[in-house]
């Protein structure tokens, strides 16, 4: 799933299945795929506000700092001391390096550009995923996979056309890249660690990476006006993470995507309502186009044998 970044693919969940069918349990699944994507919302409006304040470096430092108060009991409430068992350090090495930097940017941009731009093209990641699977995973793109993909960039142009391409877009789009390389990396440390480990190393790894830029960009203790603001959106961040978890322990990618990409639109309300943004028609219809290619995508994975 995608959203943005590091939220979403912290603790990746084995989706269960049975001989008779999917399990029972998709309206809960679906509720906590809603809730979760409410979080992951709230989260990013509130690193919007809070980066207008503070260093994107510092708010994030925070947020997973903030986060471990929910992602650590729950990861060794799963796996008690092997929750901090890894076998392959340079996979976690690897996801922690892309995730960080992909959310120090999307924190960054915030402030450059409108929330329903930055969403949409946060959800470009499954575009690239698709493109780096092949070299990373050996899976290869079939002919649908590749008209999705192709669609979902259309979408991308739409959002941030090439003759007008701005810094901050171009960012975003390197974001959504990196988002992908944690995707991929996420699927591969999950199946030898397991979700608990993936998790809570990830937040840790977190901590300590933006903790030296935080640092280097002037860490200021946060206003007393703040502190709710900051412990909101840790607390957000990783309830999140746990929720997803959980209603992809519950229902299939293909039941639970659909609410996942209401986010576009969500995001596009979030603006109007918060800081009076209106979305351009270019950005509500590249939105779209990207929804349809992610889903696409899925769907065409899903038919695909094996």
């Amino acid at each position: 799933m995608s959203g943005p970044p590091a939220e979403r693919t912290v603790l990746p969940a084995r989706t269960i299945r049975t001989g008779a069918g999917w399990q029972p349990g998709i309206a809960g699944a679906a509720a906590l795929m809603a809730a979760s994507l409410a979080l992951v919302l709230t989260a990013g409006a509130l690193a919007r506000e809070l980066g207008a304040r503070y260093g994107a470096a510092e708010v994030l430092f925070l947020r997973f700092l903030l986060s471990l108060a929910v992602v650590a009991p729950a990861a060794f409430a799963m796996a008690g001391r092997r929750a901090l068992s890894v076998t392959r350090p340079g996979g976690h090495a690897v996801r922690a390096l892309s995730g960080v930097g992909a959310a120090l940017i999307f924190y960054a941009a915030t402030q450059h550009l409108p929330f329903a731009d930055l969403v949409a093209l946060s959800y470009a990641a499954p575009l690239f995923v698709v493109l780096l699977s092949g070299r990373a995973l050996g899976e290869r793109a079939g002919t649908a996979s590749a008209v999705c993909v192709a669609l979902g960039m259309g979408g991308v142009f739409l959002i941030a056309p090439p003759a007008r391409l701005e810094p901050w877009s171009l960012a975003m789009l390197a974001m959504a890249f990196l988002n992908a390389v944690c995707i991929l990396a996420t699927r591969r440390t999950a199946q030898a660690d397991g979700p608990a480990a993936t998790g809570l190393v990830f937040v840790l790894a977190g901590c300590l990476l933006t903790a030296p830029a935080a640092l280097l960009t002037g860490f200021r203790l946060p206003d007393a006006a703040d502190l709710p603001a900051f412990l909101l959106l840790g607390l957000a961040a990783g309830a999140a993470i746990l929720l997803n978890a959980a209603a992809f322990r519950r229902a299939p990618a293909a039941v639970l995507a659909p609410i996942d990409y209401l986010g576009i639109a969500a995001s596009a309300a979030i603006g109007f309502l918060w800081w009076g943004e209106s979305p351009s028609s270019a950005v509500l219809l590249g939105g779209a186009l990207i929804a349809a290619s992610g889903m696409g995508t899925l769907w065409a994975g899903a038919r695909r044998p094996g």
